[in-house]
């Protein structure tokens, strides 16, 4: 994403709507902890690395710390984790306190772009579920490889397109490549892939079946109460409707754990 986008316009695309619903998407979004990667996914990628005490992980669009908190509860690492959107990290904190982790989870409201170049030496820097705020997959990692020690780890929650799917047959797909593509590019700065995880279509579609069942619901009674925004509320329904299916067609979803190199 170029540095030209702002703070605002890069929160509303990783939550797929526009400048002017953010103000409801604290709302819409209400029943939704995980947005967009299952905790316990990053749990069973993590666990067996057998992190140092206090191990350093750096959380880029943490949302409301589902992750972060679960992965301090669990696996005792250092997290902080950063996110543009005020609400969620406000959240974050509140849900810390709450849980007895504000020793060991920091939330501080930032640009993902600006965080990867001030923060340095991680044990673990985590990318989940955000769109492409750094750019391609290569791109991506030459960004988020500058905040992990070398050995490592950065972990990313992303696409990638299905074969047989022609990358300019969408917009949707600017950007993306084909699985081995992509493998190639996340490890062309000398960094090594270590662990995959590729849901079925199936998992998928479930997991955003649900989401979108629940946002809809909010959609509805917030339509209600505000019917001069009731058009864009529903439309954001739609956008994510229409998400859910290019995530089982076209552009697959994907996690990627890989080890920094030198």
């Amino acid at each position: 994403m170029s540095r030209n986008v702002s703070l605002e316009e890069q929160v509303a695309t990783a939550l797929e709507t526009t400048p002017e619903l953010l103000p409801f998407m604290p709302e819409l979004l209400a029943d939704l902890d995980e947005l967009g990667t299952e905790v316990r996914d990053i749990i069973e990628l993590l666990r067996p690395l057998g992190l140092p005490a206090g191990a350093r992980v750096l959380d880029l669009g943490c949302g409301k710390g589902t992750v972060a908190l679960a992965l301090a509860r669990e696996l005792g690492p250092r997290v902080l984790g950063v996110d543009g959107f005020a609400p969620f990290v406000e959240e974050a904190k509140r849900r810390a306190e709450e849980r007895g982790l504000s020793g060991l989870c920091e939330f501080r409201q930032g640009d993902l772009r600006e965080a990867v170049a001030e923060v340095e030496g991680v044990d673990v820097v985590m990318l989940l579920a955000v769109g492409r705020v750094l750019g391609d997959a290569a791109e991506t990692v030459g960004a988020l490889r500058r905040c992990v020690r070398p050995g490592g780890y950065m972990v990313i929650n992303d696409g990638y397109v299905a074969e047989g799917v022609a990358l300019e047959s969408s917009e949707d797909l600017k950007g993306y490549a084909h699985l081995e593509e992509t493998r190639r590019r996340m490890q062309s700065h000398g960094d090594r892939l270590v662990g995959e995880e590729l849901p079925s279509t199936e998992e998928t579609d479930a997991y955003n079946a649900s989401n979108t069942e629940l946002i809809r619901r909010r959609a509805e009674a917030l339509a209600l109460r505000h019917p001069e925004a009731a058009e864009r509320v529903r439309g954001f329904v739609a956008e994510q409707e229409r998400q859910s299916r290019l995530l089982t067609t076209d552009l697959l979803n994907a996690l990627w754990l890989l080890r920094r190199g030198p």
